[in-house]
């Protein structure tokens, strides 16, 4: 009984979110809108976003992850990505460059920029990086992958202080949250997460899959809309 409660609460919860989103959205759209309604909208899309999160990590904990994988054309996966996702607001919000640098793929590769994913699930794990590196960054962050024939990375970094310094800047603490997150989505692939401090500066993060050889048998897909998945 306190299970099923717990889950009609949480739908609850992120139905009304949902609601409150939409609302602020048009709110937003309106001309001479105050900073304040801006502000507003860029929290309840966090909200949003750690909601889904830790429901995508509960149900890790409590099941397995079970990963819809289908061929990803990376380049564009990262491209909609960066131009669509709510770290976009958050970058622009605190005037940081989010750019999507140059990928590296070995000459190995029979199919260079396709990946083998779930693109839903990587697409949070990777949007939970990017807004971790925003709140830290300086100036800009950068996102890119490298490509090899049995492995995919992905790679966020940033020009911050680095870990673990006493200037690292964050706005507010971090729960956690966003890395536990990304273990759990790499695990279900097969793969694994870092997180260290970056040569010159900043921090490095590294979501390395594992990459089976197949053969295309379908057009490469891009993203997977949120709507489309229920992590609950």
């Amino acid at each position: 009984m306190k299970q099923v409660l717990s889950t009609l609460v949480i739908h609850d919860m992120k139905n009304s979110l949902a609601l409150l989103e939409m609302d602020l959205e048009r709110l937003n759209h309106r001309k001479n809108v105050p900073m304040e309604a801006k502000d507003a909208y860029l929290r309840c899309l966090e909200l949003k976003s750690r909601l889904i999160n830790f429901l995508t990590v509960y149900k890790s904990e409590q099941f397995e992850l079970e990963p819809c994988m289908v061929e990803v054309d990376i380049t564009d996966f990262l491209e909609e990505l960066v131009d669509t996702g709510p770290s976009k607001i958050q970058a622009q919000k605190r005037h940081i460059t989010l750019c999507l640098t140059e990928a590296k793929i070995s000459s190995e590769v029979k199919y260079a920029g396709i990946g083998h994913f779930d693109a839903y699930l990587i697409g949070l794990a990777l949007e939970s990086a990017l807004n971790n590196a925003v709140r830290f960054a300086r100036h800009a962050v950068n996102i890119w992958f490298e490509q090899s024939q049995h492995s995919l990375n992905f790679l966020v970094s940033d020009d911050g202080h680095g870990i673990g310094t006493e200037t690292q800047g964050a706005d507010s603490p971090s729960t956690g949250l966003g890395l536990e997150l990304c273990r759990a989505v790499a695990k279900c692939h097969h793969g694994q997460i870092s997180l260290v401090n970056a040569h010159g500066g900043g921090a490095l993060f590294n979501m390395k899959l594992a990459q089976r050889s197949y053969s295309r048998l379908r057009p490469p897909r891009c993203a997977l809309p949120a709507c489309e998945r229920d992590p609950s």
